[in-house]
């Protein structure tokens, strides 16, 4: 039976949604949503395209999430295509972006949120019914003949003077609309209309405040304006002194890096920004470079009004330039009711560095660290190194210089007994130049845990590095690994918790979040933290292997699963991630694609050189040979430190000798 209706929401909305539908399904209309969720893991599938092209009415659930959500973009613009009959209805006021704009321009729609809560469902089912959907049309009167409501004047906010649809649209669509405003008296609200005479009424969202009153700030990705590439560095290089140095304040959350990577340009939606980071307020800076002068315009709005609250425009040669941060950061606790001790002050203008030349270079490796690339972590290497030639006392080169060793090892672009004892030695060099920065004890930290095994040391470390800056999210998540791995899950649960806040979209904080999450049983949490973190990086592969790993534990996902298979397979760039899924999948479901997917697997973990231990042999029921594998890299202590985690493992729980082996891992692991 082919549905009445589709609609079309982001996963954020759904209990509203849920909550509309139900009340019209119970009006006898036949409403099609996606129940599954997909949206989240931008899984496309055929059931939606199907339930689009035969539907009668499509409707648009408005919000700042599904304005930002591709699939909803995908889903309204196939709707316009098949010329379906289109019903935005706003679940709260927000701008329509340029990507729905052609599909909406003319059309008019329900302001939901204005409307009385007691009335405003039966409103929208009376709206559907004159539209001629789910019943002949009423009293022999043909679609397309219907009377208008009367005007009630001239800019009336409940009719206004609303426009005729576009061609495309269905002529029905029109008149019905028209009529249905005759009923907004009964129920106490009124239609908006897109490009009328009437407005939806000014009521900014309230911006969710903590307890303990903590202001959260927006550091958005600077934009450079230069005439070379050499100079864009100064954007990368004046994020990081103004969040050091905003992070000095009490009181004071900067939310920066990966989780406002996606707000570049043009994306920089203050109500998308608002809403998934949990921010009170936005900084927004620009940069232009012209030879040695530099400009910036630092604008500090307001998120919940989505206003400026104040401008400032500083103009310095590129030497003398970062000290701005001091003035911004002294401005922005003026704003939000900070007072600024003289300990706070004098912390706020210290810089790493005097020698501009030594920032830069360090500015550029850690923007090329961030890449995870071999090329990326190599030539940061290189900039760590000229920059400590021009300044030996600079402490954050070593750090950096220590991070990309530790990389180089974990991602196997360096041998281990190579490069973790490099890592160490320079995240040693750094804390002796400055035993006050964090970066350094989160580095040496690492290599305790991932090369040294001494996890009690590396949890003293990160805990120092905590101590010293507290809101280091890098600090956080390391540390939940490190609590994982000694079967210290809820402690590690609540760790990640504290990341999260801090850097919420951040796809490998969700990523471990979502690991440890199904590890305790948590299934639905996880499926969230995967579909978010794929939401921010379809690219990172390691989310779909583990929201593959969340429905397989989970068990009863089995349209889930097949979904997420069809989507991976299609991936060209496959790593061991897919390949796994695809391996896990098919030992099952196709045994020729099983020994072919097989085959591949292989080959990649052996161009990577990055696993000591064949995990395939699990999925060819060969579990003897692998655990004789893992207890001699046990032995080594070569063992990889996600032994715990891995699919296929979870089918042997029950075996006495992995039972056996596991006691000795978790002992070895609480030392």
């Amino acid at each position: 039976m082919s549905p009445d209706i589709f609609i079309s929401y982001s996963r954020e909305d759904q209990q509203q949604v849920v909550q509309l539908v139900e009340y019209l399904r119970g009006q006898g209309l036949s409403v099609w949503m996606d129940e599954t969720d997909i949206h989240g893991a931008t899984i496309w599938t055929k059931e939606i395209v199907e339930a689009i092209r035969a539907c009668t009415l499509f409707i648009l659930a408005i919000s700042g999430h599904s304005t930002g959500s591709k699939n909803v973009v995908k889903e309204l613009a196939l709707a316009s295509e098949r010329e379906k009959i289109i019903l935005p209805i706003y679940l709260e006021q927000c701008e329509i972006p340029e990507t729905m704009e052609y599909q909406l321009a003319g059309i008019q729609n329900i302001a939901l949120y204005t409307l009385d809560k007691a009335k405003a469902y039966e409103f929208v089912h009376q709206t559907i019914r004159r539209l001629g959907v789910g019943q002949a049309s009423e009293e022999g009167q043909a679609l397309g003949q219907a009377a208008a409501a009367p005007s009630q004047g001239h800019g009336s906010p409940v009719t206004g003077h609303m426009p005729p649809p576009k061609a495309k649209g269905s002529a029905g669509m029109w008149v019905g609309i028209a009529a249905a405003v005759a009923l907004v008296a009964a129920v106490g609200g009124w239609i908006a209309f897109k490009g009328g005479s009437g407005s939806a009424p000014s009521s900014p969202p309230s911006t969710p405040r903590p307890a303990n009153g903590e202001a959260r700030i927006a550091l958005l990705p600077i934009e450079v304006s230069a005439a070379t590439e050499d100079d864009q560095w100064v954007g990368g290089g004046m994020g990081t002194q103004l969040k050091a140095a905003i992070n000095k304040l009490n009181g004071v959350t900067v939310i920066s890096g990966v989780s406002v990577n996606a707000y570049r340009g043009a994306n920089r939606d203050i109500n998308k920004i608002r809403d998934n980071l949990s921010v009170h307020y936005i900084l927004d800076c620009e940069m232009a470079v012209a030879g040695k002068n530099v400009t910036a315009t630092v604008d500090f709005i307001n998120a919940s009004e989505s206003r400026t609250v104040w401008s400032e425009i500083y103009e310095d040669n590129v030497d003398a330039i970062f000290a701005a941060k001091s003035a911004i950061a002294s401005k922005i606790a003026e704003t939000v009711g900070i007072q600024v001790g003289t300990t706070t002050a004098q912390a706020i203008g210290k810089t790493s560095t005097e020698n501009t030349e030594a920032f830069k270079l360090y500015t550029k490796g850690r923007a090329l660290w961030y890449t995870r690339s071999e090329a990326g972590m190599r030539q940061s290497l290189r900039l760590y190194e000229q920059a400590i030639a021009l300044d030996p006392e600079f402490a954050e080169a070593y750090a950096g210089m220590a991070d990309s060793y530790s990389m180089m090892g974990v991602y196997g672009f360096m041998e281990e007994d190579v490069a973790y004892p490099k890592a160490r030695e320079f995240a040693i060099e750094s804390i002796t130049r400055n035993p006050n920065l964090a970066e350094p004890y989160v580095s040496l930290a690492w290599v305790q845990y991932a090369f040294d095994w001494k996890l009690k040391e590396s949890e003293k470390n990160y805990r120092k590095a905590i101590e010293l800056n507290p809101k280091s999210a890098q600090a956080y998540l390391w540390l939940g690994i490190n609590l994982a791995s000694r079967g210290q899950f809820e402690e590690a649960y609540s760790t990640y918790e504290k990341a999260l806040k801090l850097d919420p979209d951040n796809h490998v904080i969700l990523l471990q979040f979502g690991r440890i999450a199904t590890t305790l049983g948590r299934f639905e949490e996880a499926e969230s933290m995967a579909k978010r973190g794929l939401s921010v990086n379809p690219d990172y592969y390691n989310n779909w292997l583990m929201l593959y790993s969340n429905y397989v534990r989970q068990g009863g996902n089995e349209d889930e699963i097949e979904n997420l298979v069809k989507e991976v397979e299609s991936f060209t760039n496959k790593n061991e991630h897919i390949y796994r899924i695809l391996v896990h999948y098919y030992k099952i479901n196709n045994n020729e694609k099983f020994e072919k997917l097989l085959k591949l697997g292989r080959a990649f973990d052996e161009s990577t050189k990055r696993y000591n231990l064949d995990s395939y042999l699990l999925f060819e029921g060969k579990f003897d040979e692998y655990m004789t594998a893992a207890e001699q890299a046990f032995k080594e202590r070569k063992l990889g430190w996600g032994f715990w985690d891995q699919i296929g493992l979870n089918e042997y729980w029950d075996d006495p000798r992995l039972k056996a082996f596991m006691e000795q891992f978790w002992v070895r692991n609480a030392n």
